[in-house]
């Protein structure tokens, strides 16, 4: 039996990170993270659009735990300059259940985050995570 290439850096560093949001620690979240930073937010909801630089990024983060949020990866790979993140992400609260499987895309560089672009399947999930009204 062969042993599986080890995960790249990159990888490992956006794993970090999502494992950093799941415990509340954003200050480990900003050190993975470039200060000139871009998510790309899809969605018709008040959270949609786009999230630029690390202080904007580190309130966004906030919110999403204040809103029951959820991620779990089902795989992660990535290159020198790249990670592709296979997830679910989702929002438990009164009256909210939902998830929805998404895939995300880093341009990766020196090992932090530069931007992401976020992918989900299922739209009307999605938008249901961001319903807090």
């Amino acid at each position: 039996m062969t042993e599986p290439w080890p995960e790249h850096a990159n990888a490992t560093a956006y794993r970090n990170a999502a494992a950093a949001f799941r415990s509340g620690d954003i200050s480990r979240i900003r050190a993975l993270i470039d200060d000139e930073v871009v998510w790309h937010i899809p969605g018709d909801h008040p959270m949609a659009g786009d999230v630029t630089g690390v202080e904007a990024l580190m309130a966004f983060l906030t919110r999403l735990g204040e809103i029951g949020f959820s991620l779990h990866e089902h795989d992660v790979f990535g290159s020198d300059a790249h990670v592709c993140a296979l997830s679910e992400m989702g929002a438990t609260r009164p009256g909210t259940d939902v998830s929805t499987r998404v895939v995300s895309v880093f341009h990766f560089r020196e090992g932090r985050q530069v931007e992401r672009w976020i992918y989900p399947e299922d739209m009307a999930a999605w938008n249901a995570i961001f319903d807090v009204t």
